[in-house]
């Protein structure tokens, strides 16, 4: 499976998204997205720390061999929000960072996913894309989110990845584009970093004028 990620910070005065892409010790990949919450404290702080937390516990448990995937992260979410909250009453200038999760566990053709917040994920598949996961959103406003509101949380405890699945891990500053250049950007992408190049340049081409951080990770399926 090629796996790659990237960002861009947009018009935003910092870098408030995180990402990371894992090998674990069975040789499951374990990659996520996560957006900081803007106009609140240390947005880069929450999406920095709420994903090193998670992939540390999902990390420890799928080595431990103890439940299955989905135990795993809904265990990881969990224990990445009750970081945030500490993390929180130990420094008053933390008070309210928030941030977005996505993830998704692979191993061969099996995988699991979660998300809370409104980062998206897709799947291109023959053609089609599809949004998989439900977005914690009313209007602009977050309904769950991590750090201080976590209160719901969308798993995918079975999906079935198929031969040239396209699957796309983002922000929301992806919005930014069309559902039709998205899949023209990834479908036409001959490896990973070209699919996540591909779709970061568009959003810059499209010189949005408030544009958001955007991050993208991106898995191709031989």
């Amino acid at each position: 499976m090629d796996i790659a990620g990237g960002q861009i910070q947009g018009a935003r005065r910092r870098q408030e998204d995180a990402f990371a892409i894992e090998t674990l010790a069975d040789g499951a990949r374990l990659v996520l997205v996560a957006d900081g919450l803007g106009g609140l404290p240390a947005g880069d702080v929450a999406s920095r720390e709420a994903s090193a937390e998670f992939v540390r516990v999902v990390r420890e448990q799928s080595g431990a061999r103890h439940g299955q995937a989905p135990d795993w992260m809904r265990n990881a979410v969990r224990e990445a929000d009750s970081h945030l909250q500490r993390r929180q009453g130990s420094a008053p200038e933390l008070a309210g960072m928030s941030t977005t999760i996505v993830a998704l566990y692979a191993s061969g053709p099996n995988a699991s996913a979660l998300s809370v917040g409104d980062s998206y994920l897709m799947l291109l598949r023959k053609g089609m894309l599809y949004v998989l996961n439900d977005l914690h959103r009313e209007g602009s406003a977050l309904t769950s989110c991590l750090g201080a509101q976590l209160r719901q949380v969308w798993t995918l405890d079975a999906l079935k990845i198929e031969p040239g699945d396209r699957i796309l891990l983002a922000t929301d500053g992806i919005t930014t584009l069309a559902e039709a250049t998205i899949k023209e950007r990834v479908a036409g992408a001959a490896h990973a970093q070209g699919a996540v190049d591909g779709v970061l340049r568009a959003i810059e081409d499209a010189m949005a004028m408030h544009q958001d951080n955007a991050t993208v990770v991106a898995m191709i399926v031989p």
